[in-house]
C-alpha cells in the first residue's frame, strides 16, 4: 500500500444555526471531507465475503505486516477511526469498538452475582480484557490469545482499546491455542467469554466453536457461570452461522440467547450468545440493569449499554425468530460446516390487498 498526501488543513463551515451546548469533555470537530485528504486515494479492501468487496478509505496505513498466524493491517480510516483488519476481515474500529465490546462482555458481567475470576479466549485487542476489569469484583482475568505478536501489534497501536489493561495486576495473559488451555487447566470461572476470528471455515479456529469444546467449557465453570460468545454476523439476510452456533450451544447449555447490535464498521448486525443454566433475558427490566451499572461501573464508564438497549437487543423480527427455529447442523469436532440450503418462497408470503384475516 502507498501512503497518501497529507492533509490538508480544514476550510472553516459557516452554519446558519447555533450550536448545542455539549455534554462535560465533549468537543465539536469539523468532519472530514474527500478535498481534505489531496491525491491518490488508499483503500483497505475487506474481502471475507465470497461475493462482494467492501472498502474503507484510509488516511494512513499504520503497520502492514503477517505473523506467524494471520496478515494484520492497522490503518487510520476515514469514517471509522483506526481499525485493525486481520486476514481480510475489519476486526475492531476505534470509533464503534466500544459498543461491541461492551455488548459481549457487560450482559454476562452484570448479570453475574459477583464475576470473580474471568476466562477471555481471545480478544488481542486487550478491550474486551479491559471491559472485564473494570469490574471491581474480578480478582483475576485470564487472556489465552494465541497470536503474542498480534497482541503485542494491538498494546502498540491501540492504546484507546486496552487503556493499560495488560498491566493490570490481575490480568494473566498466555499465549496458547484456547482450546488445548482450557484442556489442560482445572482452574474454575465464573464467566467466560469467546471473542475469536468470525468464521467457520473448518480453519484452526473452529474448534472453538464445536459442542466438544462447550462441554469442556461447562466443565470449567462454577454452578452460576456464564458464558460469552461473539457470535457472528446475525440477521435474516445472514443467519446460517450464527444458527449453527446457537444450536450447537443448546446442545450443552440449557439456557441460550441470541442477541445483536448493529455495529457501523461491520457494515451491519452482529450476532452475541449468552449461555448458562439460569440466565433468562425475558425476566429483566431496564430499571434493575440501569442501577447495576451505576453501582458497578459508575456513571462514566459505559458508552453505550443502557437496560432499555439490552433488553431490546434480544428482540428479534418475526423472519429472524422463525429462521433461528429451524433445525440444522451443530458444530462438531472433525466435521466440516455444511451450510443448509437456502428458504425461499414459491411465491411471495405478503398477503394481498386489502389484507384479509
Amino acid at each position: 500500500m502507498t501512503q497518501p498526501s497529507p492533509l490538508k488543513p480544514a476550510t472553516p463551515i459557516a452554519r446558519p444555526y447555533p450550536l448545542a451546548e455539549l455534554r462535560p469533555g465533549e468537543f465539536y470537530v469539523e468532519p472530514l471531507r474527500p478535498e481534505d485528504l489531496g491525491d491518490g486515494p488508499v483503500y483497505c479492501v475487506e474481502d471475507a465475503d465470497p461475493f462482494d468487496l467492501y472498502s474503507y478509505r484510509v488516511k494512513s496505513v499504520l503497520y502492514s505486516g503477517k505473523t506467524a498466524h494471520q496478515n494484520v493491517v492497522i490503518a487510520e480510516s476515514c469514517n471509522y477511526g483506526r481499525i485493525l483488519v486481520m486476514d481480510g476481515s475489519v476486526q475492531s474500529a476505534e470509533d464503534d469498538e466500544a459498543l461491541y465490546h461492551e455488548m459481549l462482555v457487560q450482559p454476562a458481567m452484570l448479570v453475574h452475582p459477583a464475576p470473580r475470576d474471568v476466562l477471555i479466549v481471545g480478544g488481542g485487542e486487550g478491550a474486551t480484557l479491559r471491559e472485564v476489569l473494570a469490574h471491581r469484583s474480578v480478582r483475576s482475568a485470564t487472556m489465552v490469545d494465541i497470536d503474542r505478536e498480534a497482541v503485542e501489534l494491538c498494546r502498540e497501536y491501540l492504546p484507546t482499546w486496552h487503556q493499560g489493561a495488560f498491566d493490570d495486576p490481575r490480568a494473566r495473559i498466555h499465549y496458547a491455542d484456547g482450546r488445548a488451555f482450557v484442556e489442560a487447566s482445572d482452574a474454575l470461572y465464573d464467566v467466560a467469554i469467546i471473542d475469536v476470528v468470525d468464521m467457520l471455515d473448518n480453519g484452526p479456529a473452529q474448534n472453538l466453536y464445536t459442542r466438544q469444546f462447550y462441554e469442556l467449557l461447562r466443565s470449567r465453570l462454577r454452578p452460576d457461570g456464564i458464558v460469552a460468545v461473539q457470535g457472528l454476523e446475525f440477521s435474516f439476510q445472514d443467519y446460517k452461522e450464527h444458527a449453527a452456533l446457537a444450536r450447537t450451544m443448546r446442545a450443552v447449555f440449557p439456557e441460550v440467547h441470541s442477541y445483536r447490535a448493529s455495529v457501523p464498521s461491520f457494515l451491519g448486525a452482529w450476532g452475541f450468545l449468552l449461555a448458562s443454566s439460569w440466565v433468562r433475558p425475558s425476566e429483566w427490566r431496564a430499571e434493575p440493569i440501569d442501577r447495576l451499572i451505576e453501582q458497578r461501573l459508575g456513571g462514566n464508564w459505559i458508552d453505550h449499554l443502557t437496560g432499555e438497549f439490552l433488553i431490546a437487543s434480544f428482540a428479534h423480527c418475526k423472519e429472524s425468530r422463525y429462521l433461528l427455529s429451524l433445525p440444522g447442523p451443530i458444530l462438531e469436532d472433525g466435521t466440516a460446516f455444511v451450510e443448509p440450503p437456502d428458504v425461499d418462497d414459491i411465491e411471495p408470503s405478503r398477503a394481498k390487498l386489502p389484507v384479509l384475516d
